[in-house]
């Protein structure tokens, strides 16, 4: 009875785990991007675990990164284990780059990224155009107007006028 306990017991924890299989991808901000404007590159590394190896940025430069993230998250006993490796590049020319493939080295296996195609076109008026991940997070905004809740125009305080008191004196 206990050796059927036991055979039952690790039948489900090795389907929980092979049910939630590692997965290495990017996404980019956007794959065509005006000269003089950055773009966005993420890495992420999803239920799995390794030694992450990055592109070399050749026809880029780095405005800011790596900046990395992690998340662990466990949803109605199903964990999820995320981890982020973020890049802002800038394109060093006009014309069609390529992003080479990023490589995450794992006990036994190796995982890689496609190359990624960027077209960077001309910009003769110089227009800059801040780049945003496609997110599946909360963004909050509030609209334009004079009482933003953060931020307060100076108001002067009005100056009470006082009034003068009139004493009532009484004899004695």
């Amino acid at each position: 009875m206990k050796r059927i306990l036991f055979l039952l017991i690790l039948s489900a924890w090795s389907s929980m785990i092979f049910a939630q299989q590692g997965e290495f991808k990017v996404e980019v901000s956007n794959d065509t991007v005006l000269a003089g404007n950055y773009m966005i590159i993420e890495f992420d590394i999803i239920n799995t675990n390794g030694d992450f190896i990055a592109p070399d940025f050749n026809d880029f430069d780095i405005v800011s990164g790596p900046n990395t993230s992690s998340v662990f998250s466990m949803i109605n006993g199903q964990t999820t284990q995320k981890s982020s490796y973020t890049y802002y590049l800038e394109p060093k020319h006009e014309g069609e780059l390529y992003i080479e493939p990023a490589y995450l080295y794992m006990e036994g296996d190796t995982l890689e990224t496609g190359p990624i195609k960027i077209m960077v076109l001309p910009n003769p008026d110089g227009k800059k155009i801040e780049p945003k991940m496609n997110d599946n997070q909360f963004e909050f905004s509030f609209p334009e107007y004079d009482d933003h809740p953060f931020y307060r125009k100076k108001r002067s305080i009005p100056e009470k006028k006082s009034k003068k008191k009139k004493i009532k004196t009484r004899k004695l």
